[in-house]
C-alpha cells in the first residue's frame, strides 16, 4: 500500500489523573523552579482517570490521518494486552500497524498527573519503545512521500537508517527529536540539511544552537542556518514561528480552554506538516498547526481533540 506518511517513533500507553489536591510549589531544587509535590506515605484521593494511547509515532499517525491522509506507524510494543490495546487503538483511527514491531519487554507506559491548571508531570516507564530496530524495519517496503520522524529516544543508528532511505528513495523528512538527539549535539544537526521540516520548542531550537539567554531572534537566526528547509519553533501559549529562506512567519497561539497539554506539540507537528503537504501557504500551514494543537489541550490526553479534514475550513477561516 502507498501511504503518504509513516511516522517513526514511540508507542505508549498513558494514564492520566487529576486531583483537586495535587499541591503545585515553588522548589529551587526542581529544573523548572516548580514542583508537583504530594505528602510521603500519604494517600490522595482522584476525581478523575483517563486511559489513552500516547507516544510520538501513534499520536501524530493518528493526527495525519485524521487530518486526510494515509499513514502508517513504525513503533515497537509488548506482547501483552497493553500491546493489543496500542494496537486496537491504531486500527479504529485507520492508521496501518504493518510495521508495528512486538517484543518481550513490556509496552511504554506512562502516568500524567495533571494539576488544575493543566500543567503536568509525567512518570514514564519506555520499555518496548527503547526496542525499536532499525534491523527489523521492512525498508524496501517503506516507499512514501513522506516521513516524520519524532523522538526516537536518542537511537542515531535508527535516525541514520531513516535519513539514508530517504535520500535513496527521495522521501521528503520531517524531523521533531526527542530530548536525547537534542543532547547529540553535533551527530544531529549533521541530519539537519536533509530535514524538509524541522520542529522544535523554544528550549530545544536554544540548546541545539548553544543560545542559553538569547534573544528569540538570535535563536531562530542560528537555527535557520543549520540546514532545513523550513524550520519551526514553538513557544507555548506565546505562539510559534516558522522561518523558510527568506519567509519568516510568527503567529500568536490560538485560544483554548486548556484542560491538558500533553500531545500539543505533535498535533502542532502534525498539522503543520499535514498543511505543506496538501499545498497550503506557509502561513495557513503554520496556523493549521497552531489551532490543532490548541484543539488537544482542551482534552485529555493526545488525541481526543484532534481535528478532522472537514473541520479545516471552520477552523481556519
Amino acid at each position: 500500500m502507498k501511504f503518504d506518511v509513516v511516522v517513526f517513533g514511540s508507542a505508549f500507553v498513558d494514564a492520566y489523573l487529576t486531583s483537586p489536591d495535587f499541591k503545585i510549589v515553588k522548589s529551587d531544587k526542581s529544573p523548572t523552579g516548580v514542583a508537583l509535590c504530594e505528602v510521603y506515605g500519604g494517600k490522595v484521593a482522584l476525581d478523575k482517570m483517563v486511559m489513552t494511547t500516547g507516544g510520538g509515532a501513534t499520536n501524530v499517525a493518528v493526527a495525519l490521518e485524521r487530518l486526510g491522509l494515509q499513514t502508517a506507524a513504525v513503533c515497537c510494543v509488548g506482547r501483552d494486552d497493553w500491546g493489543l490495546f496500542v494496537r486496537k487503538k491504531l486500527r479504529q483511527e485507520g492508521v496501518s500497524r504493518l510495521y508495528v514491531q512486538q517484543v518481550a519487554e513490556p509496552t511504554s507506559y506512562s502516568t500524567i498527573l495533571v494539576s488544575g491548571d493543566g500543567g503536568r508531570s509525567a512518570l514514564v516507564y519506555r520499555g518496548a519503545s527503547n526496542k525499536l530496530s532499525w534491523q527489523k524495519v521492512e525498508w524496501e517496503k517503506l516507499t512514501p512521500d513522506w516521513f516524520y520522524v519524532s523522538s526516537l529516544g536518542g537511537d542515531l543508528a535508527m535516525l541514520t537508517k531513516i535519513a539514508r532511505h530517504a535520500q535513496k528513495q527521495g522521501i521528503r523528512m520531517a524531523l521533531n527529536p526527542g530530548s536525547k538527539e537534542i543532547a547529540a549535539g553535533e551527530k544531529l544537526t549533521t541530519f539537519l540539511p536533509h530535514i524538509e521540516v524541522l520542529l522544535l520548542n523554544r528550549q530545544e531550537a536554544a540548546s541545539l544552537t548553544h543560545h542559553q539567554f538569547a534573544s528569540r531572534d538570535e535563536i531562530l537566526k542560528d537555527v535557520a542556518k543549520l540546514g532545513s528547509r523550513v524550520v519551526a519553533v514553538t513557544e507555548g501559549r506565546r505562539g510559534a514561528t516558522l522561518v523558510s529562506g527568506k519567509v519568516k512567519l510568527n503567529l500568536p497561539a490560538v485560544k483554548a480552554k486548556t484542560i491538558e497539554e500533553t500531545g500539543a506539540g505533535d498535533a502542532f507537528g502534525a498539522g503543520l506538516v499535514a498543511g505543506i503537504i496538501k499545498g497550503f501557504s506557509l502561513e495557513q500551514a503554520l496556523k493549521l498547526g497552531l489551532t490543532n494543537g490548541a484543539s488537544v489541550t482542551e482534552h485529555f490526553g493526545p488525541k481526543e481533540g484532534l481535528l478532522f479534514e472537514p473541520e479545516i475550513k471552520e477552523r481556519l477561516g
